[in-house]
């Protein structure tokens, strides 16, 4: 789905009028013709879950409660999930976390400091900063595996330590790294290069419904959710937990930003099928949870 289907869809669904969808949505009349003659039962099954989509945060806290709960996967004794996924392209490795330089602020300072920042100058980002950005919200400190369980230890709380999160990056500016779509890997801390191309670029754009930040930041972070790597041992609780552990991460990144003069926005408004669409996942087993945008600041324009 893109920007312009989403706008069709989003604005008829509310009753807009013709000339309403046209102007919100920006489309033209003969694209507003084509999308009633093709997404005509799109927009029926819109219609009709609207009743339920009302409710549904209601229902999510109140049917995820214990006293509806199963047995889970780990307790059926079924195979358990991998704590990554595989990956497969071109790697870049990272400055190894024991010999970056590690930027000196006082917890109280970065804590006190943390704003959402959404203007960067267009200095770069070192691959030392980039690597201790990961280090603080995505890296993993231990791995450890066998039949029964996989699990990472990371420098965010996790549920049952299962860390569902999964770590992609569009790089805009960083010393020694050319701009594109990359996947960080937690247990080797390396990238892998997924797509270079100018348009991969625009796409992350529109997915984020064109927010100014995501277009001038240094890096953008998108955390995707497996939700099977935590179900399999909560069952549908799990779900739950998911937000739980992308907000431990969007903070710890936060703060890991002002240590590196710089700052970070949360970005929670998203097209999700454009954004799944654009990292090559299928929006169940893996869905984009939560994105952050990193930049360097303009110190002089804040004196």
């Amino acid at each position: 789905m893109d920007i312009k289907t989403f706008g069709y869809l989003y604005h008829k669904a509310r009753g807009a009028t013709r000339d309403e969808v046209i102007k919100e949505a920006e489309i033209s009349h003969e694209e507003y013709m084509l999308y009633e003659q093709t997404l005509g039962s799109v927009l029926q099954d819109i219609m009709q879950d609207r009743s339920r989509a009302s409710e549904i945060g209601a229902d999510f806290v109140r049917l995820s409660r214990y006293v509806y709960g199963e047995a889970s996967d780990q307790e059926k004794q079924i195979t358990r999930p991998d704590a990554i996924k595989a990956r497969s392209g071109e790697l870049f490795s990272l400055p190894a976390i024991g010999t970056i330089a590690i930027p000196s602020i006082s917890l109280h300072q970065a804590i006190a400091d943390r704003r959402s920042l959404r203007k960067y100058t267009n200095k770069q980002i070192s691959l030392d900063e980039l690597s201790f950005l990961l280090w603080s919200c995505s890296w993993a400190r231990d791995f450890r595996s066998n039949e029964r369980m996989e699990i990472t230890f990371r420098n965010v709380p996790s549920a049952g330590s299962r860390h569902p999160l999964e770590t992609y990056l569009y790089i805009r500016r960083v010393e020694g790294l050319r701009p594109g779509l990359y996947y960080y890997h937690p247990i080797k801390h390396c990238l892998v290069l997924l797509d270079s191309s100018p348009e991969k670029e625009a796409e992350l754009f529109e997915g984020c419904f064109r927010q100014e930040m995501a277009a001038t930041s240094a890096v953008n972070i998108f955390w995707t959710a497996v939700p099977y790597r935590t179900a399999w041992r909560y069952g549908q609780r799990a779900y739950r937990y998911l937000y739980l552990d992308a907000g431990h991460a969007g903070q710890n990144l936060h703060l890991a930003a002002e240590a590196i003069g710089g700052g970070a926005c949360m970005i929670g408004a998203y097209l999700d099928e454009l954004m799944n669409s654009a990292l090559g996942i299928d929006g169940k087993e893996e869905f984009v949870i939560y994105i952050a945008t990193v930049g360097k600041k303009d110190f002089l324009s804040e004196s």
